[in-house]
């Protein structure tokens, strides 16, 4: 993050077809945040195009004012969803520069990247979109810098992926404003909601999840996590850590019964999966987005994890 100050008030932009699932996920985390904090610590608005209401792409219609000037101390999220990449607007292209100019985080969940790109707000920053739309996100906009990582936050930009990911946006902003403890509760609260296989990417929820037993653990599966696309090497992550490589071995196998390495290969493995899964990626192209030297180097621990090439994985899961 940048020394802007940590966002309290969020706007949450909503283009026609949102998401409803992944705007659900912020603003529970802000409402679970203040509930945790006794305290009101953080608002939020639901802002549109206009005053009126606006259909997510589940049909379900939500009232939004019109926007205004946003400064330090506010997010807007742009959430989007189905048919994001279709939307113009010379208005909100101007609301979203000029609050950027003013201090504000501007930023996007799932689909909403397509806006915060097209008002030029991503030229310098990273930035993420659900996977349904990377390929063709890649095309329309080739000069940014885009990855597959779950949440991007780079300077006073941010993004995420979808879905149940937003969470772990709005963890991020909460973890800084009110530390560790109130955080690793409100990832406790929600660990139960998510299902998943063995073969899907570990969420990033469970890095938080350690953030009040033991912060520096949670440090660095969140550099894990962040880092999946370019890993950080073991002994850097300790150093910045400000503990040995013996040290951080220690507490990864107290609390997860593994080495640093060998997890941090499983998840990548694992973002990998999902890639090979839910995208129309090159297995070349996924294995430089989870760090792996070629396709070759991927298939070959990939075979070792799930018993089959990431080929015959992805033809079984069609």
């Amino acid at each position: 993050m940048s020394d802007s100050p940590v966002p309290t008030r969020f706007q949450f932009f909503l283009v026609p077809r949102f998401s409803l699932v992944a705007l659900a996920c912020a603003i529970d985390a802000l409402r679970t945040a203040n509930a945790e904090a006794g305290e009101p610590v953080f608002q939020w608005q639901l802002v549109g195009e206009t005053n009126g209401t606006v259909h997510s792409s589940s049909g379900v219609e939500l009232e939004a004012i019109a926007p205004e000037l946003a400064g330090p101390g506010t997010a807007i999220a742009v959430c989007g969803g189905d048919n994001s990449h279709n939307f113009e607007s010379d208005s909100v292209d101007r609301w979203l520069n000029h609050s950027a100019r003013n201090g504000a985080l501007v930023g996007s969940i799932s689909d909403g990247a397509y806006v915060v790109a097209e008002a030029g707000l991503f030229g310098r920053a990273r930035s993420t979109i659900h996977w349904k739309c990377q390929s063709g996100y890649r095309e329309r906009f080739p000069d940014l810098d885009i990855t597959t990582s779950t949440i991007e936050i780079d300077g006073n930009r941010f993004s995420c992926a979808g879905g149940t990911a937003s969470l772990d946006l709005i963890l991020h902003f909460v973890m800084q404003e009110l530390g560790p403890d109130i955080v690793g509760r409100i990832a406790d609260n929600y660990f139960h909601d998510f299902v998943q296989g063995d073969d899907q990417q570990q969420h990033m929820t469970n890095a938080f999840r350690f953030a009040a037993r033991n912060r520096k653990l949670s440090d660095a599966l969140l550099i894990m996590e962040s880092g999946l696309e370019s890993p950080v090497p073991i002994n850097r992550i300790a150093s910045d850590l400000g503990l040995s490589h013996r040290q951080l071995d220690r507490l990864f196998r107290r609390y997860l019964d593994t080495s640093p390495g060998t997890h941090y290969r499983e998840l990548r493995l694992a973002r990998a999966a999902g890639l090979v899964r839910q995208t129309g990626l090159s297995i070349s192209e996924i294995a430089a987005a989870c760090g792996f030297q070629s396709a070759s180097h991927l298939g070959l621990y990939f075979r070792k994890r799930y018993g089959q090439t990431p080929g015959k994985y992805r033809s079984s899961n069609t």
